[in-house]
């Protein structure tokens, strides 16, 4: 079986001359992790949040654009952002103890990468079970040429 996968280095060196020819802005996003009260079936039980929400905001960018993204964790555990299908700098993917240290307790880290792909994409914490308990969202990140459309996340 063959199997093909392109990295960011990969994908970074065979767009060198795009980069050169277009510049995107700087896009900046704070989300802050906390512990949210939840009433889904009848009974509060809870959750955790960003931005006090389930799920967190859709983060909108264009192709070309810098992330600049400051995870704030008001949480008193660790936590973790992982983006989930950018091709991006393998030291800002998010995954805790491999790529990227985890973002202790009552601290800020700070994300950012170049965008180099458009699409529609994900964000989770890869720490624990806090995905499954509310730390995700919606990346959509938009071709420059691209006519304005309404975006919906289900």
């Amino acid at each position: 079986m063959l199997a093909t996968s392109t990295s960011y280095a990969q994908h970074h060196a065979a767009h060198k001359e795009n980069e050169l020819t277009h510049h995107g802005k700087r896009v900046e996003y704070d989300l802050y992790i906390d512990h949210i009260m939840v009433n889904f079936s009848g009974k509060e039980k809870k959750g955790l949040a960003i931005n006090e929400g389930i799920p967190g905001p859709v983060l909108h960018f264009n192709e070309g654009d810098t992330a600049i993204i400051r995870v704030h964790n008001k949480l008193n555990e660790e936590t973790s952002i992982h983006w989930h299908g950018l091709l991006l700098p393998n030291e800002q993917d998010g995954v805790p103890y491999l790529t990227t240290a985890p973002i202790k307790a009552k601290t800020t880290h700070t994300f950012t990468f170049p965008l180099i792909q458009s699409g529609t994409y994900w964000y989770h914490s890869h720490t624990m079970l806090q995905e499954q308990s509310g730390l995700y969202g919606s990346i959509v990140i938009k071709r420059p040429d691209e006519p304005p459309m309404k975006d919906y996340v289900l």
